[in-house]
Order: C-alpha cells, then structure tokens, then sequence
C-alpha cells in the first residue's frame, strides 16, 4: 500500500510542471515543520503538494486539488476554495498507519484598508468511510494572520491542528499549536 501511495503522489506532483504561478509556503514551531507546493491549474483550480514532519510523532504526506475563486461581489480581496486532499498518514513508532481523503477547502482575505494584512484559514475533514489502512479519521485545520514584505513574500504567525485517529489505538497529534512561516509566490 505504501509503494502505491507515493506513486499516486508522485505523479500528482510531477502535475504542477505545466502550471503558471507557484508558491512555496514553509512554517514551523517547536516540534513540527511543514512545506507545501502549490501551483495554479488553469484561472480556477489550484494543486497544493506538501509534508509535515513532527519530530515526536511521525509525518504527513498531502497532495490536493481545489476550485478556486473569488466568492465576493465588489472590490473585496476574498479568494476561496473547495476541494480535497489525499493524505498518507505514518505515525513514528507506533506501526499505525493509514490514508485519508479529507475534503474541505480553504479562504483567504485581504483587509481592505491594510492590503499587506492578510487572514486566512482552511480544513479538511476525512470521516471513517473516506480512510484506509490503519486510520479512522482525518482532521487537519490551519489559521493564521500575514503581513506582505513584498507582492510576493508574506511571513506569517498561525495555528495549525491535524491528527489522525486509528483503529484500537490513540489518535496521533501531529501538530497542535502556534507556528510561524513564510510564503513565496513566483
């Protein structure tokens, strides 16, 4: 299962070769450090590729796809997005493993008086019936508050909470908590 898995990944990645705006976002806090990869697929969809390490309590590899817009009628900087992610969950040490597709999507707006200020968050949910292998449930969720050094770099301080729960055994935390990053668009 898990040799399947990463080539499912690994062609989703290879995906983003013919896209046009790339983005790099990396955070990280005390014990976990997350990438993600995200590249535009045509003017309303979004492929988003990326990995959390947490050094306590083991990794998750994503890879996703959302349709994208702007959901506002006006001049609001708000751009949406509904979709999901599959994800290979590998708790350390624990031989709990599994997959999950969590749908979910994600939001992000600018403040329309301070236009380097940025909110944003997103979640994805994978209830049983949408996990395999070892895992019950997904849920990975993310906010945060940016400010932009430039029209492509933002840094940001944010709080992030994924954890995997498993057949007859704990749930996995693999992150819990404040971290900061940055974000790089090209």
């Amino acid at each position: 299962m898990r040799n399947q898995l990463g080539r499912v990944l690994l062609i989703l990645a290879c995906l983003p070769a013919v896209a046009g705006a790339h983005e790099i976002d990396l955070s990280v806090n005390a014990d976990a450090f997350r990438t993600v990869y995200a590249a535009a697929l045509g003017a309303s969809a979004r492929f988003e590729g990326g990995v959390l390490h947490n050094s306590d309590a083991g990794d998750v590899l994503s890879a996703g796809v959302l349709a994208v817009g702007d959901p506002s009628v006006g001049n609001q900087k708000l751009l949406a997005g509904i979709g999901g992610r599959l994800a290979y969950l590998d708790g350390d040490g624990s031989q709990r493993d599994g997959y999950a597709l969590g749908l979910g999507g994600s939001v992000r707006w600018v403040l329309p008086r301070y236009d380097r200020v940025a909110l944003s968050a997103e979640g994805y949910w994978a209830p049983e019936i949408l996990c395999g292998g070892d895992a019950d449930e997904y849920l990975d969720g993310t906010v945060r508050a940016g400010f932009s050094i430039t029209r492509q770099a933002d840094v940001y301080v944010g709080a992030r909470y994924v954890r995997a729960d498993y057949d007859n055994r704990p749930a996995t935390h693999f992150d819990t908590g404040l971290n900061i990053g940055f974000n790089l668009r090209f």
